[in-house]
């Protein structure tokens, strides 16, 4: 199993975790300011492990305001400024080597809004951005935004929402957390379900354990969720605790060797 773990552009260089395989370069907002050519190229030169993924920041300023990229507004101004951010990450994974960007698709609200026009408006972003090197990744039922409010996940919640945009995209991130929280219970089949129904189409996971019904997260063994499937995956694995990177990556550390020990027991 390749297994791998989150940096951003201020603890790629810092951050070293014997028996990793790779990391996944998660952007923050203002990043697409500081990011010039020199950089990429120390990125490239320096990074250990070397880079895999690109993630797109979580947040964007939009109108003097941090708010959630949504390539699902329908406010056309935010979709378009997230498209913008999208794009500024792809050329940023391009100039890696044509690395591949995960996306989160929006829809984040106060309550379930109105999931056709959010879908209608994620279908629209995918069609004008165009799938290459797009990864898209399933969300949670509970969403903590900056984790102080319980907000809701309108869409890509469910594997029939990640259908529609099969064609759209260049593959899935599972992120399995979000699989578990799909529903307020926990759904211990969920990710299985995810990998039968789209196969060699999921490229990448992200892990972290998970308590139903919204806690995320976790360290590897400290939630409620089987990990046992991961022993036949194939795809590289991330792993994505909170604040996995303080301490010089101590959380990232453990989950690896917590993975690792789950793979060779057969």
């Amino acid at each position: 199993m390749e297994l791998g773990y989150m940096v951003s552009l201020k603890d790629i260089m810092t951050i070293s975790i014997p028996g990793a395989d790779f990391t996944e370069l998660l952007l923050f907002d203002g990043d697409e300011e500081s990011v010039v050519p020199d950089l990429a190229e120390e990125v490239l030169r320096q990074a250990k492990p070397s880079v895999r993924f690109v993630h797109v920041p979580e947040f964007i300023t939009y109108k003097g305001r941090l708010v959630l990229l949504d390539l699902s507004a329908e406010d056309e101004d935010l979709r378009n400024r997230s498209m913008e951010i999208v794009t500024f990450a792809r050329d940023l994974a391009t100039s890696l080597g044509n690395l591949q960007v995960v996306i989160h698709p929006g829809g984040i609200r106060n309550r379930i809004f109105d999931r056709e026009k959010s879908l209608s408006s994620l279908e629209r972003s995918l069609s004008e951005l165009g799938p290459s090197r797009l990864l898209l990744e399933n969300m949670p039922w509970f969403y903590w935004h900056r984790k102080s409010e319980r907000m809701i996940s309108s869409i890509c919640v469910s594997i029939d929402d990640m259908k529609r945009f099969e064609r759209m995209v260049e593959g899935f991130t599972l992120d399995v957390c979000h699989g578990y929280l799909s529903r307020p219970s926990g759904d211990s089949s969920y990710c299985s379900e995810f990998l039968a129904a789209f196969g060699s189409k999921t490229h990448h996971l992200h892990v972290s354990d998970a308590k139903a019904p919204d806690r995320e997260g976790l360290e590897i063994g400290e939630g409620e969720i089987d990990f046992s499937f991961l022993r036949d995956v194939k795809m590289p694995v991330l792993v994505e605790i909170w604040k996995g990177h303080e301490q010089n990556g101590r959380g990232f550390k453990q989950g690896i060797e917590r993975l690792r020990a789950l793979g060779s027991r057969r």
